[in-house]
Parts: C-alpha cells; sequence; structure tokens
C-alpha cells in the first residue's frame, strides 16, 4: 500500500510540472489533467482503507469522521489560497506551488511505515460471557489479534486481525471459551 501511495502523490508531483510548464499548449494541458486526475482518483479510494487500517480499534467511525472533515477544510483552504496566488501572480504560480507541496508531501510520505495488512471485526459477546478486562486480554494473547477493545455497554468487542493467521470464527470461539 506504502508503493502505491507514494506512485500516486509522485503522479501528482508530476502533474503540477506539466500543468505548470504546459502555458497555453492544449495537448500539455490535457496530459497534466489526465495525470492529475488519475492520481486524485486512486488516492481518493486509497486514503480510507489507510485510514481504517491505521485507526486504533473501535475508533474508525471517528477517524473516518476526523478524515471527511479535513477534506472539505482542505479544499477550502487550498481553493482559497490558490485563488490568492493566482490573484497575485497568476496560474503558473499556482501549479509551481502545488508542485513543491506535492515534492513537500512525497518527502514526508517516504518515511511512513507499511501499514498492517488487518481486517476490523466488531463481535457480539454472548450472554454468560464476562465482559471485561480479563476477556481483552485473552484476546489479545491470541494468535494474530493486533487490537482489541471492549465495549461493557454493547457487550461487544472491536478487534484488529491479521486474517492469514486468524478469522472471524476463531474469535467467537475465543470469546466463548471454548
Amino acid at each position: 500500500m506504502k508503493r502505491v501511495f507514494l506512485l500516486c502523490v509522485a503522479i501528482l508531483l508530476i502533474a503540477e510540472i506539466v500543468l505548470w510548464g504546459a502555458g497555453g499548449y492544449f495537448w500539455e494541458l490535457v496530459a497534466g489533467v489526465q495525470l492529475f486526475f488519475l492520481a486524485f482518483n486512486l488516492l481518493e479510494a486509497l486514503l480510507p482503507s489507510l485510514i481504517s487500517k491505521e485507526s486504533p480499534a473501535g475508533y474508525k467511525g471517528t477517524a473516518m469522521g476526523v478524515y471527511s472533515t479535513s477534506q472539505f477544510l482542505g479544499v477550502a483552504i487550498g481553493g482559497a489560497l490558490g485563488g490568492w496566488v493566482d490573484g497575485f501572480f497568476d496560474s503558473q504560480t499556482v501549479f509551481l506551488l502545488g508542485a513543491l507541496l506535492a515534492m513537500l508531501w512525497l518527502l514526508v510520505a517516504s518515511t511512513m511505515s507499511e501499514p498492517p495488512y488487518v481486517s476490523s471485526l466488531r463481535v457480539e459477546v454472548p450472554d454468560g460471557v464476562v465482559v471485561d478486562s480479563a476477556l481483552q486480554a485473552r484476546l489479545l494473547s491470541a494468535s494474530g489479534v493486533h487490537q482489541a477493545l471492549v465495549v461493557p455497554e454493547e457487550r461487544s468487542v472491536y478487534i484488529k486481525i491479521d486474517s492469514k493467521v486468524t478469522n472471524r470464527f476463531e474469535i467467537e470461539q475465543l470469546i466463548k471459551g471454548v
């Protein structure tokens, strides 16, 4: 996932450079816009998955809400900043600034670690099973379990597992104490 993410940011950087140098050349503008939206659409699909994998068990909804809010704030601030730069300079400067930001993003993103390949599950705890920290400890000690959050009020467990090592059925059996 990290390689695809870095590739998308690199394509975005290339698109900004192409658009910066395009001037009034129609086909260069078309190529730049095509590259930009190729990277944009891939990132649009990739980022929610990355957020989901990185968010703590039980907080995926919160993380996705923060992500969505950040998207809209980014569009608002980016649009205003782009308009301001275009007003004081020209459209080529907007693309140059975009290229510089994409280069900075690429440098920062290259330091990120590969996200874990985990699946998120919500498992209801059956009646008769005590929902406490001992259950959480038992789950965390199981092979393939990366995170577990026990929510007594919901009688449920939010858990992140490596699906190559364990599966939902095994987790349900572990919760039942079988």
